[in-house]
């Protein structure tokens, strides 16, 4: 009776170590709604997305999305599959190399180019867009031609490689206090240390003549460069930190991403670096991309990811193609997407040896779905924060962002 006890009770043991693995927030995801992001459940790729979606809360381990690998890109952003508005991706890298992060969402492509565009909210604040690429890069270059959105103070403009899990992050940002450079900076596990940040050169107005900035990025340095001219370097070494021996560079497969937002309205530290209140008399205030250049450093990370039926929207049948380029000989390579009804989950992968790139096809595509558009509140959250927010439907959701290295924030609110 004794064993039978202790068995019965090391199985219920079993079963609530089960359960609370399981449980998003006060509630646990179900199989139609399966991925669970800061204690709620969905099936859409704001959820299920790898950079979102938390694996040990949800349904089951694998309700989370695969994580796309890099890949060699030439992404022109004239191109209909370089971009999707968030609740349109089903999941698959080769539909859209980048998609929005916000609903209703501020950016969308036209003439020629990806803009984001930061718009003024009832409350006087603005409301901005951040976009992020479908593929994670651990170390690589990747290189853009953009404009500033900055055109005015307190808007910041940003083009950055982060990790939000680890804090990891290296970036480009802009400011409307100063339209002739761009600034360069570092953070490590989210340490934030602003004194790091080293300005570029003199430029022509960033805001209406377009640079290519460029990171390189590999194991042992950083590279920042404007026009194909580095101005700053930053080793590995000298990251070394003696106290708790730690090399404070980041190192961590992170996301590449676009973004505009308000920083005039944070902080006062914030909104000073940002260049204070934005003149609204000024706007609009537009970001605008026009192509991004990514050279993965490890090679043969091709990822081809089915994500389950209730991902996204879109034909019941759809197929993607990717382009492989061998280091010695050029080889195409058609690999079939599965329709969203299946369930299945599949990887093809190429050889180490191989230099997989994936070029877009240039056509432009200026539709886009508006839907509702609801009120996002913004501004400077901290951690713990509870925060009112009206709404007319009592399914309202919010979910905190953070964005760029000042670290600011954006509460994103959906309707469901």
């Amino acid at each position: 009776m004794k064993n039978i006890t202790l068995t019965a009770l090391a199985a219920a043991a079993l079963l609530q170590t089960a359960m609370a693995a399981g449980t998003c927030g006060s509630q646990t995801c179900g199989k139609d709604t399966p991925c669970c992001v800061k204690g709620y459940c969905n099936s859409d790729a704001m959820y299920c997305m790898p950079i979102n979606c938390e694996a040990a809360n949800s349904y089951s381990p694998s309700s989370c999305w695969d994580t796309a690998h890099c890949v060699n890109a030439n992404v022109n952003f004239a191109s209909a599959n370089s971009f999707a508005q968030i609740a349109d991706y089903n999941g698959d890298p080769s539909t859209a190399a980048f998609v929005s992060q916000f609903e209703p969402s501020n950016a969308k492509q036209a003439n020629g180019e990806l803009e984001l565009t930061l718009v003024k909210q009832s409350d006087g604040k603005g409301f901005g867009a951040t976009v992020i690429n479908t593929r994670a890069i651990q170390y690589g270059t990747v290189s853009t031609v953009m404009r500033s959105g900055s055109s005015g103070g307190g808007v910041v403009s940003s083009f950055i490689i982060r990790n939000d899990a680890v804090g990891d992050e290296i970036d480009f940002e802009f400011v409307g206090a100063d339209k002739a450079t761009v600034q360069s900076n570092y953070y490590w596990h989210d340490q934030l240390d602003y004194t790091k940040m080293i300005k570029s050169p003199v430029l022509s107005d960033t805001t209406t003549n377009y640079h290519t900035y460029t990171i390189q990025w590999t194991p042992d340095q950083i590279d920042w460069l404007v026009d194909n001219k580095s101005f700053r370097t930053v080793s590995r070494a000298e990251t070394w930190d003696s106290s708790s021996n730690t090399f404070k560079f980041p190192d961590a497969e992170a996301y590449v991403s676009y973004s505009i937002w308000d920083g005039g309205s944070g902080a006062q530290g914030t909104s000073e670096w940002a260049g204070g209140a934005i003149p609204w008399g000024s706007a609009p205030f537009v970001m605008g991309v026009k192509s991004l250049t990514i050279d993965c450093y490890y090679k043969g990370n091709e990822t081809t990811y089915t994500p389950p039926a209730s991902a996204g929207k879109g034909d019941d049948d759809s197929e993607s193609d990717e382009s492989s380029e061998d280091d010695d000989e050029e080889s195409s390579t058609s690999k079939s997407g599965t329709s969203k009804s299946s369930t299945s989950k599949s990887k093809t992968t190429t050889s180490a040896d191989d230099e997989a790139d994936e070029q877009t096809d240039v056509g432009e595509d200026d539709d886009q779905d508006g839907g509702d558009q609801v009120p996002v509140p913004t501004g400077n959250i901290v951690a713990g924060t509870a925060f009112d927010i009206e709404s007319s439907s009592s399914g309202a959701r919010s979910l905190a962002v953070s964005l760029g290295g000042m670290v600011s924030a954006l509460v994103a609110t959906y309707l469901f």
